[in-house]
């Protein structure tokens, strides 16, 4: 096992889901607080790329800005603008040097060097020069989330200033058993681009919990994001938790749109869901990316040049199975392409690999035991492994809705659900035919199960894609589902 992977296992092992998320607030900084270091810093590099784009400008922190116009104007040089491209080396002596290593040019546009450079800190660069700042994924579900539970205490709102006028705790609990103070509750509202909505939701989540407790009374109330109380099992799909005046407890899963509860769902990159059983497999699915990679690269027409020769000359065996550790490898690869007006991150390259990558990972799922396999993966991913002394709590579904008013399902298919994944034997699966079109980034895993004498039609769909922020970066791809259906 290489770093990579032990870096993603143990990653995994820890976090709430099983698997890590990188639209979890919660799962990075699980992360930073493991490993030291935050992965959703900006990326700084002289050959970052946008989805094949490449834009190595960046904005800087306003206060090093100033010290740069100031210098200039100094010097007595003339400038409209001045933005900054990342560079390996400064060609000059810098006329700023702090503390950090990274060379910056000076631009006057996106065409007009300077040919005067800086030195700072990675840190200081803000933003992409001409991209919009990527926004809190989580924020909208956290903050109805949470405020299902606070309108429970507090039905008479009235406005988000009067929240942010209160001061201490919420009465709201982690699941940890920390008591969220209304400064928390402020940060969450401030990183939501639709707080005003989801305010409303959380509202009318709370009328319905209201009514679906039906009198009973509650001693403590849980937004469990990542952690669960009471020793109940860390993979219940619960977003809110209520302890009863009895004891006992009841969960709620928030969701925005109506639909059915298509637990288990997983979304993680591949090696690292084929690693959570152990086995041959995680090797074979190795070998079935590189041989995809091997294909794409017969595909590359011999009349592009440059491109073949780059393509050729390039070993994706040294390559570890990560999402980004091949950004630059890429990227370097990618103006080769472009020499030759191809693109690699799409139609000329990775759209082969990605579509060759899915046939024959389709196909080998159509083996009963690699199915098996896969099964029990989503099973661990979704359910764990049951915990010594677990303390019940069934979930419902709470539906919001900030018009007509939120509503709450009984999750009745869950345990057929659990059945599905955790079959037992190979006998059981039955007519293995996945289904893929050749061509777009999903497929259907169908077969037929065995559950209690019944043959039930199964549907897995399952979307094997990139997910990295500026493009394809790594070889490792990222597969999810929505969810098992039972026909």
């Amino acid at each position: 096992m290489n770093i990579i992977d032990r870096v993603l296992l143990e990653w995994s092992y820890k976090t709430t889901k099983g698997y890590p998320d990188i639209n979890s607030q919660e799962d990075m900084s699980l992360f930073e607080s493991i490993f030291g270091f935050n992965l959703n810093e900006l990326t700084v590099d002289p050959l970052y790329q946008n989805k094949g784009v490449f834009n190595p400008f960046y904005e800087i922190d306003p206060t090093v800005d100033k010290q740069v116009r100031d210098i200039l104007n100094d010097k007595n040089i003339t400038f409209s603008n001045i933005i900054y491209r990342a560079v390996d080396k400064a060609e000059n002596e810098p006329i700023l040097s702090t503390r950090g290593t990274q060379p910056f040019e000076l631009y006057t546009d996106l065409e007009t060097p300077l040919n005067i450079f800086i030195k700072i800190s990675k840190k200081k660069a803000i933003k992409h020069y001409g991209q919009k700042t990527r926004k809190d994924s989580t924020a909208s579900s956290n903050v109805n989330e949470f405020l299902s539970l606070y309108f429970l205490i507090h039905p008479e709102f009235k406005s988000v200033e009067d929240i942010k006028d209160k001061q201490g705790g919420t009465g709201v609990l982690t699941g940890e058993g920390n008591e969220v103070g209304y400064s928390q509750l402020i940060e969450l509202l401030e990183k939501d681009e639709s707080a005003k909505r989801d305010i409303h939701i959380g509202y009318k989540n709370a009328i319905a919990l209201k009514s679906d407790l039906n009198g009973k009374s509650y001693k403590k109330l849980y937004w469990t994001p990542r952690a669960k109380p009471a020793n109940i099992n860390p993979k219940n799909p619960s977003d809110i938790i209520l302890e009863l005046e009895d004891g006992n407890f009841i969960g709620y899963s928030n969701k925005i749109a109506s639909g059915e509860d298509k637990t288990p769902k997983f979304n993680t990159n591949i090696i690292a869901f084929f690693s959570q059983l152990g086995g041959s497999q995680p090797e074979d699915i190795k070998a079935l990316i590189d041989n995809a990679w091997d294909k794409a690269t017969k595909e590359v027409p011999s009349s592009a040049s440059n491109a073949k020769k780059a393509i050729s000359d390039f070993d994706i065996r040294k390559e570890g199975f990560s999402e980004t550790t091949s950004r630059r490898a890429f990227a370097n690869l990618a103006i080769q392409f472009q020499l030759d007006d191809l693109d690699f991150f799409k139609e000329d390259f990775y759209y082969p690999f990605r579509n060759s990558l899915i046939t024959s990972f389709s196909k080998y799922l159509e083996s009963p035991v690699n199915l098996k396999y896969f099964l029990n993966t989503i099973s661990v991913i979704t359910y764990g492994t049951k915990i010594l002394g677990e303390t019940p709590c069934p979930y419902k579904l709470l539906v919001g809705s900030a018009n007509s008013g939120s509503t709450i399902k009984e999750v009745s298919e869950n345990k057929a659900l659990r059945e599905v994944v955790n079959v037992d034997s190979t006998e059981d699966i039955k007519s293995i035919k996945n289904s893929y079109n050749g061509s777009s980034q999903s497929f259907n895993v169908n077969y037929q199960l065995n559950i209690g004498n019944e043959i039930k039609n199964i549907t897995i769909p399952v979307t094997v894609r990139t997910r990295s922020e500026g493009g394809w970066s790594g070889k490792n791809p990222f597969i999810s589902s929505s969810g098992v259906k039972i026909k």
